[in-house]
């Protein structure tokens, strides 16, 4: 297991197993390539076979491939899963959802007493609610990604019940795509008319420093079943009615039989029901935010399951994790977004109304860039929420492991949240703190939900190590001839001949043949922008090697410039599309497109800079030995400012 930052989240770890490999494991695939096109993705045909037939063959990963210099230019068309029928007959069911979280649910209330409406599970259920992600065949509505998130976005104006629901339907999709067909029949009938609720059981108090978990399952294979023993922390609760039982998706650290030590060590998700003796639900925790939310403890106590409530395989927890990791940091960021809105909504309000020494806020220049640069994110965020929802319904066996992790809202979306929160309290002032303000509640859940779930930290790590991994296997020979100059002299001549630069890097993508003419010179800078990521990542594989690994102030620059590129991908695409069909506003959404990319291209080639100066010039080494003198003043070294030395 690669040693990275120990966290407390299932998800870093089993995402960081994934990386081990990263930059040893080379394979030959020839040279690297500049082009742009990429047709459909080999090898998938037996996997592929087993989707439905109404979706088109799978194509290579978006994401993945600008780390080696490739974009895929047929996805700048952005994705259209919802024909014009279904899209009026959903925003026809969306109206009672919209008017019920508008007017009949009163969020500050439930916020200020910490306590949900008697009523709101029936009234969840009548709004269908619970089953929006079900497949018809389970009695539920049978939406896709696109159409169940889009369901969930009045939810935004209740965080704490966007926030059960969330985990309820995240586990649905694991279901629908890992589960057995027993299990299939077994849960997602009551799942979907909330007599049956779910909760993801994951994380721990504390993390474990030698392990994975805390909670261990023995498996008995006489029995055919398994004995867990443990407990969770920060299990959320959907609202659920007085009669309903709760399912809880738990993830608990095994042992391959007849592997000892570290090597047989692995991870099982099982699902067990609340009703299942030894299993506790405790104490409930008092949170910063969203404090109307159910958050409590879970004990497992000599808990008895059999073999069929193991999710997936046994001791393969990381394979179902995926899928798991998927839905949920997609629907995450959704919750964000709804936030984020709302904020900006409130801040606009606060902006038209108000004066400050005779002036209108509105027309001041620091409010105007305010509010801009708050748009932009927003827009940014959508964009990639849907379009990486898009690929999921369009495309059989998608790729989307690093659209999902950047647009998710602990690495994005709620970075950018934060910021907005932030920005709130600098136009409102001190008042936005103050109990009972909607600016006050806002900044609580923001806070709480920056640190829900995976460490952002971690996270971006993630984000650029699995990037690397997929350079290497297409890198591998090029790297290895430029490690190994004296014996590869031609490429090496060859490599110093290039033309292209940080500073003026030559492609041949021709993105702006996908998009609309006024958008050319914002497809040039994502061009620009690519390729300065593969030279990067090219110039990080030449130094460090398999070294690479180690190097997190690196792997959180690429980080940032793939989430940057991802950003003005998806806000070009969509805004080609708002203008090509002409819908309101288009031309505005055309601007921030273009203004989303030129702040993308100069903060891409800043940190390509920083990775080109070296840990001497960009002030990482200088960094590495403060903190090592920090470590050994066990704390802040420097002595005070008026002190004499005799």
């Amino acid at each position: 297991m690669l040693n990275i930052n120990k966290s407390k989240s299932f998800f870093n770890k089993t995402s960081f197993s994934l990386i081990k490999r990263c930059a040893s494991n080379y394979k030959s695939f020839g040279s690297q390539a500049t082009s742009s096109s990429i047709t459909d993705a080999p090898g998938h045909e037996e996997q592929v076979a087993e989707q439905p037939s109404s979706k088109l063959p799978a194509r290579l990963p978006l994401v993945k491939n600008f780390f080696v210099g490739l974009v895929d230019n047929e996805l700048l068309a952005y994705p259209e899963v919802i024909n014009r029928e279904d899209m009026a007959r959903l925003q026809n069911e969306l109206l009672p959802l919209k008017n019920f979280f508008a007017e009949d649910f009163d969020s500050q209330k439930a916020s200020a007493t910490h306590t949900m409406p008697a009523d709101l599970a029936d009234n969840l259920k009548q709004l269908g609610l619970y089953g929006a992600n079900v497949s018809l065949d389970f009695d539920g509505k049978g939406w896709g990604y696109s159409e169940s998130l889009m369901a969930s976005e009045p939810e935004s104006q209740a965080t704490e019940v966007a926030l059960g629901l969330l985990g309820h339907r995240s586990i649905i999709d694991i279901i629908q795509e890992k589960g057995s067909p027993e299990q299939k029949q077994r849960f997602l009938p009551k799942l979907a008319n909330g007599s049956l609720v779910a909760s993801e059981a994951i994380y721990e108090w504390e993390a474990a420093e030698d392990e994975f978990f805390h909670t261990k399952a023995q498996q008995e294979v006489e029995s055919h079943s398994w004995v867990l023993n443990g407990s969770k922390a920060f299990v959320v609760s959907p609202p659920k009615t007085s009669d309903a039982s709760q399912l809880f998706l738990i993830v608990a650290q095994t042992q391959k039989a007849n592997i000892q030590n570290e090597a047989g060590r692995s991870t099982t998700i099982f699902l067990i029901d609340s009703s299942t003796p030894g299993v506790k639900l405790g104490e409930r925790h008092q949170t910063l935010g969203c404090k109307a939310t159910t958050t409590q403890t879970l004990t497992l106590e000599n808990v008895r399951v059999s073999d069929s409530c193991v999710l997936g395989h046994a001791h393969e927890g990381n394979v179902v994790a995926d899928t798991l990791l998927r839905s949920s940091r997609l629907r995450n960021s959704m919750l964000g977004l709804g936030m984020a809105k709302n904020i900006l909504n409130e801040i606009s309000h606060h902006c038209i109304d108000k004066k400050q020494c005779g002036v209108v806020l509105k027309d001041l220049e620091s409010v105007q860039t305010h509010l801009a640069r708050s748009c932009l994110s927003i827009y940014s965020i959508e964009s990639m929420i849907y379009m990486t929802a898009g690929l999921l319904d369009e495309f059989k066996s998608p790729d989307v492991a690093l659209e999902s992790a950047i647009t998710k809202a602990s690495y994005h979306t709620l970075k950018e949240l934060f910021n907005i929160c932030t920005t709130s309290l600098d136009i409102i002032g001190p008042k936005s703190l103050h109990a009972g303000q909607k600016t006050e509640t806002y900044f609580r859940n923001a806070a709480q939900l920056y640190t829900l779930g995976e460490s952002i930290d971690n996270l971006s790590i993630y984000i650029a190590l699995t990037g690397l991994q997929h350079a290497g296997t297409l890198m591998g020979d090029n790297i290895r001839m430029q490690r190994n100059p004296l014996f590869h002299p031609g490429h090496i001549f060859s490599k110093f001949m290039e033309r292209s630069s940080i500073d003026n890097p030559k492609t041949t993508m021709d993105l702006k043949e996908n998009v609309h003419p006024t958008l050319e010179p914002a497809a040039l800078c994502i061009e620009h922008s690519v390729a300065r990521l593969q030279m990067s990542v090219d110039l990080l594989f030449t130094r460090y090697g398999n070294g690479i690994v180690e190097r997190h102030n690196e792997a959180r620059r690429l980080a940032d410039m793939v989430t940057t590129i991802y950003a003005m991908f998806a806000s070009v695409a969509r805004a080609s599309r708002s203008y090509c069909i002409g819908l309101q506003l288009a031309d505005h959404e055309m601007l921030t497109a273009m203004t989303i990319c030129c702040d993308g291209r100069d903060k891409v080639k800043t940190l390509a800079q920083e990775i080109f100066n070296g840990q001497f010039v960009n002030n990482d080494n200088n960094l590495q030995r403060l903190s090592r003198q920090i470590v050994k003043s066990k704390g802040y070294f420097a002595t005070h400012p008026l002190t004499y030395n005799f």
